[in-house]
Formats: C-alpha cells, sequence, structure tokens
C-alpha cells in the first residue's frame, strides 16, 4: 500500500468519527427538524385541499340559494344565505351576507336589509368596494324617509373620496337636496356631475333630467325676476359636447 492510500484512509476514519460525533450531538435535532418539514408540507397540502372542498362545498350551497331566490321561494332562500354567512369561507360569507340584505330589500324589510347593509359597511372584514357598494345600497333604501343631514352622513366621505362608488354617492345626495326643497344645492351637485368628464354615461343623463326638472321647478321664479329686470333668462342643460356620443 502506497502512502497515498494510508492517508486517505486515516482521513476517511476521522471524518467519520467526526461524522460519529456530530450525530450522537444532534442526530436528534437533525431528525426533528426533518420531520417538522415533513409534516409541514403534509399539513400545508391537507389545509389547501381542505380550503379546496369547502369551497366547492359552498359554492354550491350559493348557487342553490340563488335558485331558490330566482323560484320566489325567498324564506329559504334567506335562510340559506344566513347559514352560508355563519359557516361559510369568508369570500362565500361575504358575498351571502350581501344577498341576504338585497333579498330582505326585495321582500319589503327595507329596515333589515338596511340594518345588514351598514353591518357590511362597518365591519373591517368586508372588503373595501363592498363596503362602499354597502353604504350605497344602505343610502338608497333610505332616501325616501331620511333627511339630507342623514344622507350626508351615510354618504360625504364616500362622494368626496376616490372611490368607484363616489359618482352614485354624489348623485344621491344631489337627489336628497332636491327632496329637501334646496334647489340650488341640487342643481350644483348634479351640475358638476354633468361636467365631470370620468362618471359614467347613464348618471350623466339622470343628471341632465334632473337638472331640467330642478330647471321647470325654478322658471317661474326666475321668469318673474327676469320680468322686473327687463330681462328673459332662458336655461336648459345638456351634457356637455364631448361627452354626449357616450351617453347614448
Amino acid at each position: 500500500m502506497v502512502d497515498g492510500d494510508i492517508f486517505r484512509e486515516v482521513e476517511e476514519e476521522l471524518r467519520r468519527e467526526q461524522f460519529a460525533k456530530l450525530w450522537d450531538r444532534y442526530g436528534t435535532l437533525i431528525l426533528g427538524a426533518a420531520l417538522a418539514i415533513i409534516l409541514s408540507v403534509a399539513g400545508y397540502q391537507y389545509w389547501t385541499y381542505q380550503q379546496a372542498e369547502q369551497a366547492q362545498t359552498y359554492g354550491a350551497r350559493f348557487v342553490s340559494a340563488l335558485d331558490l331566490a330566482a323560484d320566489n321561494k325567498k324564506e329559504l332562500a334567506e335562510l340559506s344565505f344566513s347559514q352560508i354567512a355563519e359557516e361559510g369561507p369568508r369570500g362565500y360569507a361575504m358575498l351571502a351576507r350581501i344577498r341576504k340584505a338585497a333579498l330582505q330589500a326585495a321582500s319589503g324589510k327595507q329596515d333589515s336589509a338596511v340594518e345588514q347593509y351598514d353591518a357590511l359597511a362597518n365591519d373591517a372584514g368586508v372588503d373595501p368596494v363592498l363596503q362602499d357598494f354597502s353604504r350605497i345600497e344602505a343610502a338608497m333604501l333610505r332616501i325616501d324617509k331620511a333627511d339630507e343631514a342623514e344622507m350626508k352622513r351615510r354618504l360625504g366621505k364616500l362622494a368626496e373620496g376616490t372611490s368607484s362608488w363616489r359618482h352614485s354617492a354624489r348623485e344621491l345626495l344631489g337627489l336628497a337636496a332636491f327632496r329637501a326643497g334646496h334647489f340650488r344645492q341640487a342643481e350644483s351637485r348634479y351640475s358638476a356631475l354633468l361636467a365631470d368628464r370620468s362618471a359614467p354615461a347613464g348618471l350623466k343623463k339622470r343628471a341632465e333630467m334632473m337638472l331640467n326638472v330642478i330647471l321647470e321647478r325654478t322658471a317661474d321664479k326666475d321668469g318673474a325676476a327676469g320680468k322686473s329686470a327687463g330681462k328673459a333668462t332662458p336655461r336648459s342643460y345638456k351634457i356637455p359636447a364631448h361627452d354626449a356620443k357616450a351617453a347614448h
């Protein structure tokens, strides 16, 4: 045997001894860590499987509840939505709460529906877009009963912000001012909507209609003032030219 072979055998023996010592000292920890990794991976896979199964189950239940509502079986549909809201995963639970409120509104249970929408709007766990949607729905249900002050409390911040529902909030505030007899304030709100290039075309069309209704309400007063001053003040409201095509 050559000297090189002897040195290699000695080196390998030393390595085995070092490994044996390390294993004696840390072997249990190494096995424990490996087992923890295996269990974590297995646990995650099981969790994702359970989530998928749960989503599929509640998805089917949600569709079934929609079918009940479509078949005018409102009480059964409302019960189904309530159960999904209480038991289902977060996404389906939120949707079920919204559908339950809509179903109550359609069934004439407006006060209960408003409570449901208000609860959604004030729930920090609800998606912000759905929170704002719930604020709009609650305000729409309250528009015939609420005074202008209440509507401002409900929609003021939403109308001033950048939410996707800001235009709807501004429209409802304009309607609240109109119903309160504050025609100049309503006119200002609707005029701003008409001039807003980012406002939806359908909403602009409604704003144009409301502005012309306001014009009819104030025509006599303005006409009388114009005659006393020796001037006529005819007015009409139209969607701006750059938006007229989009509104049709």
